[in-house]
């Protein structure tokens, strides 16, 4: 059984790429990776710019931590009675929990917006270079056809 791929393993089908325009296909070869390069290497940028934030933001989580904890060792320790100190200390330890989970749901986000971007641009780059493919097997075709009824 035949595939769509064994016409590239012809030699009629290397013929087009060595035809009297191949100078012209193969510029416009070059411009679609180029295209593509560049998509990946925006993809990276949004990738890059998203690690960083997500490492400050998660410093800055664990900054938070340490002073919310420094906070209620202490008013633990200043405050009254044993049942006094358990109820505020619950109370504090409730509310940095909060913070902190809250802090991470807020990570969670920037990755997920930043992947969303990405993928974002290397679908739309894919989705042009499968259009770019076909425009070009289209007018191949168009050109082989020309030169049958010509022949």
């Amino acid at each position: 059984m035949k595939t769509p791929f064994d016409a590239w393993l012809k030699p009629d089908m290397a013929s087009n790429f060595m035809a009297p325009n191949a100078a012209a296909g193969m510029k416009e070869l070059m411009e679609a990776g180029r295209k593509s390069v560049q998509a990946y290497a925006e993809a990276g940028q949004v990738a890059a710019e998203s690690i960083q934030t997500i490492i400050q933001r998660q410093n800055e989580i664990l900054s938070q931590m340490v002073r919310d904890n420094s906070t209620i060792a202490q008013e633990i320790i200043n405050e009254g009675t044993p049942e006094e100190k358990i109820a505020r200390g619950a109370e504090l330890i409730r509310n940095a929990y909060e913070h902190t989970v809250s802090g991470f749901q807020e990570v969670g986000d920037i990755c997920n917006k930043s992947t969303r971007e990405a993928c974002d641009i290397i679908n739309r780059r894919v989705s042009d270079c499968i259009e770019e493919i076909g425009c070009t097997a289209r007018e191949a075709a168009g050109k082989k056809s020309k030169a049958k009824k010509s022949a």
